[in-house]
């Protein structure tokens, strides 16, 4: 797979997405985000990838939204109407990566600022370098989170963390990141693609229709009750107990499953 703005490549069933404008500290622009939903529509259908590491080239995973892409839309002034459809594509990129079946993990060095941070939102699981930086400072400039910070922040730090960081703007470190559930793990920078290899590993060892399906249960619960939570959890689970992987799987740990005449 060839972008602009990406660079691809493929080790096993690990695929490595790198966010590629280090002349920019990795700016998403419009390109980017397009090419960000183009990847993860076609890693979907792509049987020989199992998991996937977002990263960053260069000195940081990324600066956030190019504001200068955004500051050209401002002026441009036009329809509230066909901004907000701007918003919606741009918005696509990151719920590609949310709704896509198998894991993503971040793998975040230097900084993850504005649009960044709300990327490494979408994704499963994250993992920091010691020195990496955090903040979600859009209120700063006078706008607000759009690409799933203003919702999907709240889930994963709870609605307090997520308002201070959002309506302070401020800037926090990654130690600080993992205190409050933001980040996974933190390790040292030399470390760091080592972690998110070894996570992507030990996840696809499991059955890989068991893992899409117990992501999508765990996202879709935020919005449901505990009774509609648990019907889901009862349909998914029988869609994959009859598998060939809940099979295996019970059969490597020993456990021949009884079968009837």
């Amino acid at each position: 797979m060839d972008f602009e703005t990406l660079s691809v490549s493929q080790e096993g069933k690990i695929l490595y997405v790198s966010l590629n404008r280090p002349e920019k500290r990795n700016a998403m622009n419009l390109q980017m985000f397009d090419d960000l939903e183009q990847c993860m529509t076609k890693v979907a259908a792509k049987n020989d990838v199992g998991a996937v590491i977002i990263q960053g080239e260069g000195k940081a995973f990324s600066s956030g939204t190019d504001l200068t892409e955004l500051a050209e839309l401002a002026q441009q002034g036009g329809d509230v109407q066909d901004f907000r459809a701007s918003v919606r594509k741009l918005q696509r990129a990151f719920s590609e990566i949310e709704h896509l079946e198998k894991a993503v993990i971040a793998a975040i060095h230097g900084y993850a600022l504005g649009g960044a941070f709300e990327l490494i939102l979408a994704c499963d699981l994250r993992v920091a370098s010691e020195e990496a930086r955090f903040s979600i400072p859009e209120v700063t400039l006078g706008i607000i989170p759009d690409l799933g910070g203003s919702n999907r922040l709240s889930r994963i730090v709870g609605t307090g963390r997520a308002k201070e960081l959002i309506l302070t703007g401020k800037m926090i470190s990654a130690s600080e990141a993992e205190r409050i559930g933001l980040i996974n793990k933190v390790v040292p920078v030399e470390q760091l693609r080592d972690t998110a290899t070894a996570w992507a590993e030990q996840i696809m060892r499991n059955g890989p229709l068991a893992v899409g399906l117990a992501k999508k249960a765990i996202d879709m619960n935020f919005s449901l009750s505990t009774s509609e939570g648990l019907e889901l959890a009862g349909i998914v689970q029988s869609l994959v107990i009859f598998g060939a992987n809940f099979r295996q799987g019970i059969t490597k740990k020993g456990t021949q499953p009884k079968t009837t005449a």
